[in-house]
């Protein structure tokens, strides 16, 4: 097998993979105990928006096997990002941990499934995940389809804040959206320099950068609120790219940022993603917002939680302003590195770089502003 390139320009050593580790793979996906692979085809995966930020690469693997018929699996390969350590926000092994110590094999009723893994391997200066291959038939989503994953997500969260024993692990994050805080503070103490540029002028927008100063200034009250909400096992990271439809079943992937938050967390990534897809308008983002919030309310009270909604509503405002912090140095890298243009069109699906600007200030708008403006309101600031 060739080298496969992966989508940060490394090279992954897939000639490692032999016919015979193949088969065993195959054996576990049919459960014909004598398959034998005959040849197999590799193809990278584009996560699509979103994607997994940087480390990790993706192929899908299509087999044929001896005696006919065929199989599809999975592989993920994960690569150390520089200077981190098991509790950086985003550790490169988490991932593979989770699966190694089978911490999803039976998550909360009524919540997520996870794909099956079949196989982990640790080779030092990268990691593979073998996973099951699950197409995705749930097509466009709609305001009923975010409905039922907040509704899910709540019953997720619900089950760790009504007594089931959290996980305990020091690779799992800790309060992932206060973690993400400190690697911004380069980016806003530039922040005059940068408002130099047309560019960012359009995307921040450039009226509000006082008050987007100020709740840089404010990040600490945000991130002590989520300190001490009660505690909670968080996905981090459930938007449309990483929950899968099977039928009625819902499968939840990329466990990479998981760890302990507070309840509402959970519903940021879900609702601040889901906002620079096409279509967005501050109409939208507050009817999702509305709609996403009053699910995931009812999964928590199905799971059995009866604490105060405001303390779930607290997690989700203050984490979807730091959030939105985080995004101020997204969006603006983006704008401003040229080599990322065409990716940021397709993206979008627009051909404009200052029209997608614009978007990003609309964006911020509401993900940012409105949400500091109701986190302080919360706090009784």
């Amino acid at each position: 097998m060739p080298l496969q390139a992966d989508t940060n320009g490394r090279r992954d050593d897939t000639s490692r993979i032999s016919k015979a580790t193949l088969s065993e793979l195959a054996r576990i996906v049919t459960g014909d105990g004598s398959a034998v692979v005959s040849s197999w085809k590799c193809a990278p995966v584009r996560g699509g928006f979103g994607g997994a930020i940087g480390g990790t690469a993706l192929y899908r693997y299509a087999l044929a096997l001896e005696r006919g018929g065929a199989a599809t699996l999975i592989l993920k390969v994960l690569h150390p990002h520089p200077g981190e350590t098991e509790r950086s926000p985003y550790y490169w092994k988490r991932e593979y941990e989770i699966a190694r110590a089978g911490l999803l094999a039976d998550l909360p009723a009524g919540s997520f499934l996870m794909p099956r893994i079949y196989m982990v391997e640790d080779y030092g200066e990268s990691c593979w995940i073998w996973m099951e291959d699950i197409a995705d038939g749930k097509g466009d989503w709609h305001l009923e389809v975010f409905a039922d994953v907040a509704e899910r997500l709540g019953r997720f969260n619900g089950a760790w804040l009504c007594g089931a024993d959290l996980p305990r692990a020091a690779w799992l994050s800790q309060s992932w959206h206060a973690a993400i805080a400190p690697a911004l503070a380069d980016c806003f103490k530039r922040l005059d320099e940068l408002l130099e540029r047309p560019l960012v002028q359009l995307a921040l927008p450039c009226e509000a950068a006082e008050e987007i100063k100020a709740i840089w200034r404010e990040r600490e009250i945000f991130r002590r609120a989520l300190a001490q909400l009660p505690r909670t096992f968080c996905h981090f990271d459930a938007f449309r790219r990483n929950v899968l439809y099977r039928g009625q079943a819902a499968y939840l992937i990329d466990w990479a940022l998981a760890g302990i938050g507070g309840p509402g967390e959970d519903l940021v990534s879900l609702v601040a993603v889901s906002l620079y897809y096409a279509g967005y308008t501050q109409a939208y983002a507050r009817e999702l917002d509305d709609v996403v919030f009053a699910a995931y309310l009812r999964g928590l009270r199905d799971a059995g939680w009866r604490g105060d909604r405001r303390l779930a509503r607290i997690g989700y405002a203050c984490g979807m302003t730091l959030r939105g912090l985080a995004g101020v140095k997204q969006d603006i890298g983006q704008l401003l590195r040229d080599s990322d243009h065409d990716e940021v069109r397709a993206t979008h699906d627009m051909d404009s770089i200052e029209d997608i600007a614009r978007l990003f200030a609309d964006i911020r708008r509401f993900r940012l502003l409105e949400m500091a403006r109701e986190a302080r309101s919360l706090l009784g600031l």
